[in-house]
């Protein structure tokens, strides 16, 4: 996998966001909203924002040969429904097949216990700031 290159302000962005969830250990899409100071609640600009996130971190599990849980798949589509591509590609269900709340519990014990977060965060300020 080639490492992603998204516009500048998409890399700030995933930057920042990252930092926030490294420091309070969550967020949700109006905290993102805020967060970024957008006037309004931009849907398909915060999923662009966080699926980079994602990205990054499927090219780091690639390169560090290592399995670094991936954050989108708390991102719901209605009432706590996952997207057929989270059912499919992180939880290895049928894309319309909903994970399980113990499958959900599982995969957000692995983030909490992620040991390289912190190195994540700064690969991704490093990018935003253009310092690779």
């Amino acid at each position: 996998m080639d490492k992603p290159n998204p516009s500048p302000e998409i890399k700030m962005d995933a930057y920042v966001i990252m930092l926030h969830l490294r420091s309070q250990g969550w967020t949700n899409f109006t905290e993102i909203w805020k967060l970024l100071g957008w006037e309004r609640f931009y849907g398909e600009m915060a999923r662009h924002r966080v699926g980079h996130i994602n990205r990054i971190i499927m090219y780091l599990s690639e390169q560090w040969g290592e399995d670094i849980p991936r954050i989108n798949a708390f991102v719901f589509t209605g009432v706590t429904e996952c997207t057929s591509y989270i059912c499919e590609h992180v939880f290895g269900k049928d894309e319309d097949v909903q994970p399980t709340a113990k499958d959900i519990a599982e995969l957000a014990a692995k983030i909490a216990a992620y040991p390289k977060w912190d190195e994540i965060v700064e690969i991704l300020r490093r990018e935003a700031f253009e310092a690779v």
